[in-house]
């Protein structure tokens, strides 16, 4: 049984699932299948939607196993809060989801496949989008199959998901909070994450920071994005998580090894061509061939020279500003402008689709703690702004001589005033890379050319 000692969580209600494998989806009446992947949803055409910039991305979708088998109620599914059909038409609301598994073979590197399993009924439920994870999840339920569901049923295909799609998982409960104002609203859902899921995250994040891409013999791949991004291909490496945020090398190592023809495969390493660009000869060869021959080169560790391709369901960006020849990160969270004028959703639609944009990357909110971040590019030293609030989040690992100097809204989204305040703050970018206290825009390529120097 699920419970949260720093938490009182209010009284709910339980639901028995099926346990028997022949059984697991009986009862539920929604499709779950990738014909659904990258469905979107429409704020008019929305019966409910969950999480998302309305509560300030304050939402989860948490994934953790067991030790003992005595430690899961096989198949219970509990709910505090309204159930679907109790909620009217139009509403949102924060929520977070518990997931539990136990079986014998499973250890904490079977995490982040279990998540992805967790997630498959939101990401392919027949009337369900998904977007983004984690404390970032966003979540909407369309008019026309909300009568389908019910909470007992969605906690029946979560846990039957995982069951079928992971074989090693053996007993599987959810507890499912749907922080709706009479339980406790938002401040529950904060509560939950601040003293349980997120140390438990930082935790699970900093066994991952030891362990780099020289380390290692082999890097993963993924094209489940290709269902919507038909030319997209994601290399993961150990100090590269996905866009997604999903994955992370020691979760793709376990996906491989328990399904080694699904989307998750094994991309050689190859030859080095460049180390601070992150340009491998097997993640050329690989990408070239699962991006329908589209992709030639990719540097893993650049957004302005043949920055890896974006998919759509990325948590943050990295852009390029001409005018400023430097670089701004954005993420979901932030509602405003950035300093090219466009809003994080417009960026994103501009992004997405399996283009190679250079000057554009996605990002996990995970991706800027690495030492490898942008180094291609300068690193921090070409990073000149952000939002506030996830420049905060990121404090641990900006640079401590550099963070003061990058601007933020407070500053301004104006490129003049930027400038000015990279000038007047001795920001590194002025010496590292303007002329003459000036800078100098590159030249950047359409999406999918390469760049004129590199021609023929």
């Amino acid at each position: 049984m699920i419970r949260i000692p720093a938490v009182p969580l209010p009284e709910g209600r339980v639901f028995q699932c099926p346990t028997d494998l022949d059984e697991l989806f009986d009862g539920v009446e929604i499709e779950i299948s990738p014909r659904w992947m990258g469905q979107k949803i429409r704020k008019e055409d929305m019966y409910l939607e969950l999480g998302g910039p309305r509560h300030g991305y304050q939402s989860f979708i948490h994934v953790d196993v067991a030790k003992e088998a005595s430690q899961v109620d096989d198949g219970r599914v509990e709910l505090i809060g309204p159930d679907i059909p109790e909620m009217p038409p139009g509403s949102s609301v924060p929520f977070g989801i518990w997931l539990r598994f136990w079986g014998p073979q499973l250890t904490e590197d079977h995490v982040d496949p279990l998540i992805r399993a967790g997630f498959m009924p939101f990401e392919q439920g027949e009337g369900w989008m998904l977007v983004n994870t984690r404390d970032t999840i966003w979540i909407r339920l369309s008019r026309e199959t909300a009568h389908k569901n019910t909470w007992h049923r969605m906690g029946q295909c979560l846990l039957g998901m995982a069951k079928i799609n992971f074989p090693l998982v053996e007993k599987g409960e959810a507890l499912i909070v749907i922080g709706a104002p009479e339980v406790g609203g938002r401040d529950l859902i904060q509560k939950i994450l601040d003293t349980t899921i997120r140390p438990e995250w930082e935790a699970y994040d900093a066994r991952l920071m030891g362990l780099e891409d020289e380390d290692v013999d082999v890097f993963y791949g993924c094209t489940l994005c290709q269902t919507f991004a038909p030319n997209h291909v994601c290399c993961i490496t150990p100090q590269r998580n996905p866009y997604c945020g999903i994955m992370s090398y020691l979760g793709a190592k376990a996906v491989v090894e328990i399904d080694p023809y699904g989307y998750s495969f094994v991309m050689p390493k190859g030859d080095c061509l460049d180390p601070v660009m992150g340009r491998y000869t097997g993640v050329d060869q690989t990408v070239y061939e699962r991006s329908s021959r589209t992709v030639r080169k990719v540097n893993l560790y650049s957004a302005l020279r043949y920055p890896q391709t974006n998919c759509g369901c990325f948590e943050a960006a990295a852009f390029y500003i001409p005018e400023l020849d430097g670089i701004g990160l954005v993420d979901r969270r932030y509602p405003g402008d950035t300093p090219i004028g466009l809003t994080f959703s417009k960026l994103a639609g501009f992004m997405s689709g399996g283009n190679q944009n250079h000057g554009t990357m996605g990002l996990s909110i995970r991706t800027p703690k690495s030492k490898k971040f942008l180094q291609g590019d300068g690193g921090w030293t070409r990073i000149v702004w952000m939002p506030k609030e996830y420049k905060v989040l990121l404090a641990d690992c900006i640079p401590e001589e550099i963070y003061d100097k990058i601007a933020t809204e407070e500053v301004g989204t104006d490129v003049e005033t930027i400038k000015a305040f990279l000038k007047q703050v001795g920001h590194p970018i002025v010496t590292k890379f303007w002329v003459d206290g000036e800078p100098r825009p590159l030249k950047i390529p359409k999406p999918n050319e390469d760049w004129p120097d590199e021609k023929g």
